[in-house]
């Protein structure tokens, strides 16, 4: 599949959310809405991301993909981990424990058979600090033959949407579970599955020049 064609399966799923998702109603008891807060901070850096491949704006993008990341993330954790006391520290800008810890919590209270957050991590999370804190993944894509500027592979860019597509579901699935929509919840799900089919379902970033290789074959999983 081309990146064109996995933009336009991104549109989609993008317009199933904002469709499917708009004005439910969420509890507002406080650990509720600050993980609400990030689930939703992350479908709109999906929305983002969709935006920018649209404007060839790729450094961006990709620069986008662990921010979108920790995004879900934080927001799993604060809805399913969290201690009172955490919760209050996060509303004074704190969290104090490390990213893999936070994902080892959430996969450790939740009982997910596969690790896929701290598949994710394993493999691609130190390049994903690359494209964000411009690393030697971003930069390496900065030049092509006698020229500096976007050169990015279009199967990157393809499964780059991928998994954006992918944690924008999870997000969405979160949000319909926090608004106790059993219907919604089993249409997201169906939904997951229908993007999971398309021939698209991995992440590959290598590193040019140094053989780095990272590739998360991905499972979408009701978290």
């Amino acid at each position: 599949m081309s990146s064109i064609a996995d933009h336009e399966a991104l549109l989609e799923v993008i317009k199933w959310i904002d469709e499917n998702l708009t004005g439910i109603e969420l509890p507002t008891d406080e650990r509720s809405m600050l993980s609400a807060g990030c689930f939703d901070v992350s479908i709109e850096h999906q929305a983002a991301i969709a935006l920018l491949f649209s404007s060839g704006l790729y450094g961006s993008m990709f620069a986008l993909l662990r921010v979108v990341t920790e995004s879900l993330v934080r927001g799993l954790w604060l809805l399913h981990c969290a201690t009172d006391a955490e919760l209050s520290q996060f509303k004074k800008g704190q969290v104090k424990k490390e990213f893999g810890t936070l994902i080892k919590e959430i996969e450790n209270s939740i009982g997910i058979s596969t690790p896929v957050l701290s598949n994710l991590k394993a493999i691609a999370w130190t390049a994903m600090n690359g494209f964000t804190h411009t690393g030697f993944n971003q930069v390496s894509r900065r030049h092509g033959e006698g020229s500096v500027g976007s050169n990015y592979p279009d199967d990157e860019l393809n499964q780059a949407q991928s998994l954006t597509g992918a944690l924008g579901l999870i997000a969405a699935v979160q949000l319909a579970s926090l608004a106790n929509l059993p219907d919604l919840i089993q249409d997201t799900m169906q939904r997951m599955q229908i993007y999971a089919k398309r021939e698209s379902n991995s992440l590959s970033l290598t590193g040019r020049a140094t053989g780095y290789n990272f590739n998360i074959p991905f499972r979408y999983t009701h978290l």
